[in-house]
């Protein structure tokens, strides 16, 4: 009996230690991301940043009262603005032939928005009760890319035939062939004149449309990279804080990320080997119990 009371004893000492080691918490806010890549020479092409939401739970283990291991499990909103203008080319596509119409690209707006599940794992070094920072790594899967936004073409040989506005409307994993086609609303239908036909075109045109088929996915599944940042604690559980995320490998599919200055001299795609890397900064507030 004595014996079993010293394991008691041992094992609620042990349990009690562990749990004051222990806290959990929730954050919550908004993000400013972009794309950081090369672009194409001779036409202006830029990303900017895009704005989304985070929100998630935490669990830290304490080591000492200065220094802690974190880990969270975050939904987030990743992504860049794109924005060209300059040369272009715009594929048109008949059941009985398809015309290559080389152009200019007066505006291509687009909003990239990817939703990603992120787990941050990060050191915490806690400076005093106001001030912690914090360094790690994160990985993010990707679960819903999708882009908004708009462009107007006009033909370099026959602008008063072939000059049009079209909407975007980007959502890179579906695989459903209005999409990849692009979508046509009678009442706002598109018709441009080629070669003295009629041609309507998609009212959106979808992730794919210039491609006329999806051969994979435009953004790749997994992203990771370092973080960084600080939390101030207004009182014991609240703070609010910065944190920045750089991106390692290569957001895009290179096999799928054709440019929009030029096709080949076959009028085949040309294919980027660039790398497209993710930056963001993360603006929270959270509490830890």
């Amino acid at each position: 009996m004595r014996l079993f009371r010293v394991f008691a004893v041992i094992f609620f000492v042990c349990f009690f230690q562990l749990a004051n080691s222990q806290t959990f918490g929730v954050r919550a806010g908004l993000n400013y991301s972009k794309f950081l890549g090369p672009t194409e020479t001779g036409v202006e092409e830029t990303f900017g940043y895009s704005t989304g939401f985070h929100f998630g739970l935490s669990y830290s283990y304490e080591f000492t009262d200065l220094f802690s291991l974190r880990t969270e499990l975050v939904y987030i909103q990743n992504g860049s603005t794109y924005d060209y203008v300059g040369d272009s080319y715009y594929i048109i596509r008949q059941s009985d032939k398809t015309t290559f119409e080389e152009g200019q690209l007066e505006n291509y707006n687009l909003n990239i928005s990817n939703a990603y599940i992120s787990i941050p794992i990060v050191a915490n070094y806690r400076i005093n009760d106001k001030w912690e920072i914090f360094g790690g790594g994160y990985v993010n899967m990707l679960i819903g890319p999708t882009g908004r936004g708009q462009m107007t073409f006009e033909s370099n040989d026959r602008p008063e035939d072939i000059r049009f506005r079209q909407s975007l409307d980007f959502r890179y994993n579906n695989n459903n062939i209005e999409e990849v086609n692009g979508r046509f609303v009678p009442l706002n239908e598109i018709g441009i004149l080629v070669d003295g036909d009629i041609v309507t075109l998609p009212t959106f045109a979808g992730a794919y449309t210039r491609q006329g088929e999806k051969t994979g996915n435009k953004f790749n599944f997994l992203d990771f990279g370092l973080t960084a940042g600080f939390h101030y604690f207004l009182n014991k559980g609240f703070f609010v804080g910065l944190t920045f995320d750089y991106g390692i490998p290569d957001l895009t599919n290179n096999d799928v990320d054709i440019s929009l200055k030029e096709l080949n001299p076959d009028n085949s795609f040309k294919f980027s080997d660039d790398k497209d890397r993710h930056f963001g900064i993360q603006a929270s507030f959270g509490f830890r119990f």
